[in-house]
């Protein structure tokens, strides 16, 4: 089975996330519309803030979710008034491009898999297994490795499609970390984050999407089917996450309230926002900060109610005062 785009997903995910963000927010009579571009996965909680704190603020917000790489090249290339990022953008890059990074939220990750008259919320599959499903050595999900992990389910002698992201994606970064560098946990609390590289699951076999939805999508109608995107994303297609095998060799289930950093979810990353610091767009980018401080500070519960993650306090605050730094220079 050769790694191929599957077009109608890619088309529909797309058209349906481009739409959504034409028409993120309220409309506030007025308004200064930014525009933003970049990672997928903060789009819904976005989306919330804009229209819960847009009209009061006087600032309107379009987000296309083209993925992590569009968005670093957007804020880099003036394209964009920020761009969103799932990865962490290393900071000789980001002196380069004159912009500041700013993390935003934290998104939980995992993997969900299609699988009629298998009850998967007691399948147990461990990092190697998920590993070698998406590297092609496993291919069907009766294979001796699924089964002996796995004696009270009838696994079905079924294909396995490899659902990943077309685009660039920090979460197939974040999923690729995981998988191939041998750590039981990939979090930013564990010192461990993807980082900006090259396009992770190039030979993976399989089916490749764009965006997160194009993933749910995909997994929600394909037998067979395992991709991996993060829980907002999946909790809105009504797709369940497959436990994850934790550092301790036992597995974390997410249930609601489930808070990662207690808990040991293995796979969180935080979002973060790229801003250009170029005196010429410094009202624009005071304005995007003025937006994201004030949702920073009083959005939490709707980012928590979308399927996301608070920062740390402390990161939190750090991230703050960041933003009202850039406030005051616009």
């Amino acid at each position: 089975m050769s790694r191929r785009a599957f077009g109608l997903g890619a088309v529909t995910s797309l058209m349906t996330l481009s739409g959504a963000a034409r028409a993120v927010g309220a409309e506030p009579s007025g308004a200064l519309w930014l525009r933003g571009v970049g990672a997928s996965v903060p789009h819904p909680v976005y989306m919330a803030w804009a229209d819960r704190f847009g009209p009061d603020l006087g600032i309107g917000l379009r987000y296309v979710p083209l993925g992590s790489g569009a968005g670093l090249r957007a804020a880099r290339d003036r394209d964009a008034d920020f761009g969103g990022s799932d990865t962490a953008v290393p900071r000789a890059e980001l002196e380069r491009a004159d912009l500041e990074q700013v993390p935003i939220v934290a998104a939980a990750l995992g993997f969900a898999v299609h699988l009629p008259g298998v009850d998967t919320a007691r399948l147990r599959l461990r990092r190697e297994e998920v590993r070698a499903i998406f590297d092609g050595e496993i291919r069907v999900w009766s294979d001796a490795r699924l089964r002996a992990g796995n004696p009270g389910l009838a696994l079905p002698e079924l294909a396995i499609t490899p659902v990943v992201r077309r685009d660039v994606s920090g979460s197939s970064r974040l999923a690729q970390a995981w998988l191939a560098s041998g750590r039981p946990e990939v979090r930013p609390e564990a010192g461990v984050e993807a980082q900006a590289g090259e396009r992770p699951f190039g030979a993976t076999p399989g089916l490749a999407v764009f965006g997160a939805h194009g993933v749910a999508q995909t997994v929600r109608r394909l037998r067979g089917s395992i991709g991996y995107l993060d829980l907002s994303t999946a909790r809105l297609f009504g797709l369940a996450m497959l436990d994850l095998e934790r550092a301790d060799g036992g597995f974390a289930t997410w249930r609601p309230g489930h808070d990662p950093a207690r808990d040991a979810w293995p796979l969180v990353t935080r979002t973060r926002i790229v801003i250009p610091r170029a005196a010429a767009l410094a009202e624009r980018s005071a304005a995007v900060a003025r937006f994201f401080r004030h949702c920073l500070l009083h959005g939490g519960d709707l980012a928590a109610l979308a399927g996301f993650v608070p920062l740390p306090d402390a990161v939190r605050d750090a991230s703050a005062a960041q933003l009202a730094r850039m406030v005051d220079r616009g």
